[in-house]
């Protein structure tokens, strides 16, 4: 299984309906062909750095930017992209194989700082004057 990170743009008049449905014929499409998908991440809303033409729809200065992160066959690229380009909502997208699939995986002790025995989670107050 080769691993991939998809990138892909969503212009702002694409309802949210329709924008599910897109994740989900996305999804269907990679688990079709043998493929898993690790996560979807939503980035939100944001600015591009410059303005997206996108012909019959016009010019889009921000959009809901996803990123999904996936294993599967190379052939599944094709189909994505494929659904991509026919899909009026998408405005960019970009696929990217993931060089060294060891590096998504974080250690579990990453996530969880220690604590040391004797220390609490905030350092002590010292710009307060003392109650009395």
């Amino acid at each position: 299984m080769v691993f991939y990170e998809t990138t892909f743009l969503i212009h702002s008049r694409f309802a949210a309906p329709e924008c599910k449905l897109l994740l989900k014929e996305t999804s269907r499409a990679i688990t079709e062909k043998d493929g898993a998908i690790f996560r979807i991440l939503d980035l939100g809303w944001r600015h591009t750095a410059q303005p997206v033409q996108k012909p019959g729809l016009g010019k889009f200065h921000y959009g809901r930017w996803y990123v999904l992160t996936w294993g599967g066959p190379p052939l599944a690229v094709r189909d994505i992209h494929e659904q991509f380009k026919l899909n009026t909502g998408v405005l960019r997208y970009i696929t990217e194989k993931i060089r060294h699939p060891g590096d998504m995986y974080k250690n579990r002790a990453t996530f969880y700082p220690t604590l040391d025995a004797g220390k609490g989670l905030t350092p002590p107050l010292t710009h307060h004057a003392p109650i009395r």
